[in-house]
């Protein structure tokens, strides 16, 4: 003969889960399985007295309330912080960045299916709402004059664009971040090999914090 289930086992497992979750910022724990199953199967069981137990002053009706009160909370305790979690790795996989396998080895199914919908809504509307600036580049037509001139014109991009010279060098001393003349920021690090706009090169040169590669540059 089986012994009767241990009901306020159920409870002291769900909030252990919840306060092991709650003190994981930023991470999700492996929760067991069936967390979740036995929860129903243990609200399922106390909301049987109800059917039996007429008067709400009983203690067992009482105590029944209690419980399946205090196991909905923490179900949704669990979810919610659970469901921040996975949104969060959701956004940082949409960003271009790698989830770290652990975290996807501990989501329960429904929480993996709920993080592949995330990422594809994600991709959708990234889609919708930012041009492919790939799309159609490798289509060349034949040149038109008179459509390049309205195209540039249309635009509102200069005829004739400056190439900015750029030289090659090696660097000897660190140099914290700085603005160079094309626009672009450059951190540089001693033995780095970089390709440097002329006047930033030539006022690192004369402070011996860079060698040029080709010197008749």
């Amino acid at each position: 003969m089986t012994g009767s289930p241990d009901h306020p086992a159920v409870l002291d497992s769900l909030q252990l889960v919840v306060s092991g979750e709650r003190d994981a910022v930023g991470t999700l724990t492996a929760v067991p399985a069936d967390i979740f199953m036995r929860a129903e199967e243990e609200i399922r069981a106390l909301r049987r007295i109800f059917s039996v137990c007429s008067d709400p002053l009983t203690g067992p009706f009482r105590t029944a309330t209690e419980r399946i009160e205090s196991l909905q909370q923490h179900l949704e305790d669990l979810v919610r912080m659970r469901s921040q979690k996975i949104l969060l790795l959701a956004l940082s996989r949409s960003e271009g960045r790698t989830v770290d396998r652990e975290e996807m080895k501990r989501m329960l199914p429904a929480e993996v299916a709920l993080f592949e919908a995330v990422c594809a809504s994600l991709e959708e509307f990234r889609r919708a709402t930012i041009p492919d600036l790939h799309s159609g580049a490798g289509d060349r037509i034949e040149e038109d004059g008179t459509a390049c001139a309205a195209a540039i014109e249309e635009a509102g991009v200069p005829r004739d664009v400056e190439t900015p010279v750029t030289v090659l060098v090696r660097v000897l001393l660190p140099v914290e971040p700085f603005l160079g003349f094309d626009g672009q920021v450059y951190a540089l690090e001693p033995e780095d090999i970089v390709t440097l706009p002329r006047e930033n090169a030539a006022v690192l040169m004369e402070r011996n914090i860079i060698l040029s590669i080709f010197p008749d540059q």
